[in-house]
């Protein structure tokens, strides 16, 4: 007669509870990933809607190019216009290579074409990181606030 294993039940007891575990874990509860999970950046929104991207990749790539648009501004103050001040909001899309596209005004202060114009083809010339979900385009817009500065 075969003498039984010691604690045999006990272990094909934990054995099968450890298997049908690591099956639903498998195929329910493990998190998703899709792509480099490393440089993946949240699409995740704040309460205005904007996403880490838009806060960080975004804004940083219009503060490298303010300094052009000032000089927009500024060639415009040369004509001698009435309006000294104001604010000009554009918007655009970032294709998924980085590319901003479809530079649209949404609204504006000022009624100089030559300002517009060259905002416009400012913000076309900008390159941006790629959006985090590269499948899609993202949309960006911004508020632009131009004030006369006094030389006294």
């Amino acid at each position: 007669m075969k003498q039984p294993i010691p604690y045999q039940k006990e272990f094909l007891l934990v054995l099968g509870t450890t298997l049908i575990l690591s099956i639903i874990y498998l195929l329910f509860l493990r998190p998703v990933q899709n792509g480099n999970q490393f440089a993946q950046i949240s699409n995740e929104v704040d309460k205005r809607g904007l996403s880490l991207y838009h806060k960080r990749e975004v804004n940083l790539t219009i503060t490298k190019h303010k300094r052009k648009i000032q000089t927009c501004y500024n060639d415009y103050l040369e004509t001698k216009p009435k309006i000294e001040e104001g604010k000009i909001q554009f918007d655009w899309q970032i294709e998924p290579d980085g590319e901003s596209t479809k530079v649209e005004l949404i609204q504006s202060d000022f009624s100089s074409e030559l300002l517009l114009n060259c905002i416009q083809k400012e913000i076309d010339s900008w390159q941006f990181p790629p959006p985090p979900n590269n499948s899609s385009n993202t949309y960006a817009e911004f508020t632009f606030v131009f004030k006369k500065e006094n030389n006294k």
